[in-house]
């Protein structure tokens, strides 16, 4: 059943706040706190998160509603059939979860990825469903992604790493299903805002480089989905002063790529390889600093890809900054099925100190969806609602902040048309931060989701979205 979302509901959380002291804190001397590095602890923990198979039907039974691993499909025959225009797939038996368990809310919003899963289903040649998740340090170690994305890959396909950065920001961006070393890049980071032009990327990172800059990416050795490939494409910026980029596929000769042109531009290059695992490798330019945004790899599916865009440290309004023409033709080249939005840890704390009005950060948060849905019309979305905190940056988060911040993404959600998880629910309601670290499900620093933590709740709404997908799928007159 939907939590109310009425706003004489927000209107009492905030006077809450109020009568509580919440809102009495002055301002910040700075208009807002700097991007935080986030805790090692956090890191060094959940540095595998994600690296690792799903956790055991007896483990995640430990989280409500998560369920064992899905059982593998069928193997295809060799000789395949062409499948018919106009087909549809097979009706779905419907997945049921435990009592209690959270649901998708509004899952009809989810109605263009459904289509795009169906595709895959029925094993169409080049069926891919896309996912671009985008979030904050929720997402920055790949962790919570990489749980969902492992679920889905094992019953739906797996079609490719999709899309990784070139180089490490911070300690807290990794991959779990790409390898990436790298050394020389220039990194520019939308958080800090220091790009006037607002082209930073699908990732919201730059990499500015000349002739000592290079970058070698291959499969995680660690992980076991994401190792086939059969194209990949490089993402980056054509300049005035651009040079030549290098670049190469395994151990063949180097590929000459021109980043100059009249004015500043996106472009892109795709290369094609036989499938299986590959090796990439770029360098600098020669004749002049190159651009990039990062590299997309696949294969031709049917199957999955769940593309990870993590800014740690960022509040949300930090999305802001890209150029509307811009990212709009980011989100539109990589044409994803689904958008899920991932933010709000880092901006708790404003809440706290009282430096942002809830009728403001909700503009905020709007603007933020509407600025990445403006590339695909229609694009299927889902907010992730934060996870319960006891702590933002140096912030005490109080049970009636996150219910400020609950009910706020759940109406963005609402009014946006997107689908909404709520976390909080998922893991007990406010106050059960406190449980889960006891239980080393959240790190000691009260805020950030355990790689065991990660796996539990990336099980969750894996659950949730395979029973919203079932239940719109099942066959004519079952209840579901």
């Amino acid at each position: 059943m939907r939590c109310s979302r009425d706003k004489p509901l927000l209107l009492a959380l905030w006077l809450g706040l109020c009568v509580s002291g919440g809102c009495s804190h002055p301002p910040p001397t700075t208009e807002e706190p700097a991007v935080e590095a986030e805790v090692e602890v956090e890191v060094e923990d959940a540095a595998a998160a994600g690296r690792a198979r799903p956790l055991s039907a007896n483990d995640m039974a430990e989280g409500p509603g998560s369920s064992a691993e899905p059982e593998p499909e069928p193997e295809a025959d060799e000789a395949d059939e062409e499948v018919e225009a106009g087909a549809e797939p097979e009706p779905m038996e419907p997945v049921v979860l435990a009592p209690g368990a959270p649901e998708i809310e509004d899952p009809e919003a989810l109605a263009g990825f459904f289509a795009a899963l169906d595709q895959v289903r029925m094993g169409e040649k080049g069926a891919i469903a896309r996912v671009l998740h985008m979030g904050d340090s929720s997402v920055g170690l790949d962790g919570l992604p990489q749980a969902i994305r492992t679920r889905m890959q094992e019953r739906f396909g797996d079609a490719g790493p999709g899309f990784v950065l070139i180089d490490r920001f911070s300690k807290n961006y990794s991959s779990n299903v790409a390898k990436i070393e790298a050394s020389g890049w220039k990194i520019c980071y939308i958080a800090y805002l220091c790009k006037k032009d607002g082209h930073y990327g699908l990732g919201g990172h730059t990499f500015r480089g000349v002739a000592d800059a290079w970058t070698k990416i291959g499969p995680h050795r660690s992980s076991a989905n994401g190792r086939t490939i059969s194209k990949l494409e490089l993402w980056y910026a054509a300049t005035p002063s651009g040079g030549d980029l290098k670049l190469r596929v395994d151990k063949g000769p180097y590929e000459l790529i021109s980043t100059r042109a009249d004015a500043l531009e996106d472009r892109w290059h795709q290369v094609e390889v036989e499938a299986g695992e590959h090796r990439l490798e770029l360098r600098g330019g020669s004749n002049g600093p190159v651009r990039v945004y990062g590299v997309a790899m696949e294969n031709d599916g049917p199957g999955i890809v769940w593309d990870t865009v993590s800014m740690t440290g960022a509040y949300v309004r930090r999305l802001h900054g890209y150029d509307d023409q811009h990212i709009a033709g980011q989100v539109a080249h990589r044409d994803p099925d689904l958008l899920v939005v991932s933010y709000g840890g880092n901006d708790l704390r404003r809440f706290v100190s009282g430096s942002v009005k809830p009728e403001d950060f909700k503009e905020e948060y709007r603007t933020t969806v509407r600025k990445l849905r403006r590339g695909k019309e229609g694009l299927a979305c889902l907010i992730v609602g934060v996870t319960d905190h006891a702590r933002s940056g140096t912030y005490n988060v109080k049970t009636e902040h996150m219910e400020l911040m609950t009910a706020i993404e759940r109406e963005v959600a609402r009014e946006e048309k997107c689908a909404f998880f709520d976390s909080v629910a998922a893991m007990g309601g406010p106050g059960s931060v406190h449980r889960w670290v006891k239980e080393g499900k959240v790190s000691p620093d009260e805020k950030h989701l355990s790689r065991r933590g990660t796996d539990i709740m990336g099980g969750m709404i894996y659950d949730a979205l395979l029973a919203a997908y079932s239940a719109s799928r099942a066959p004519p007159g079952d209840p579901a």
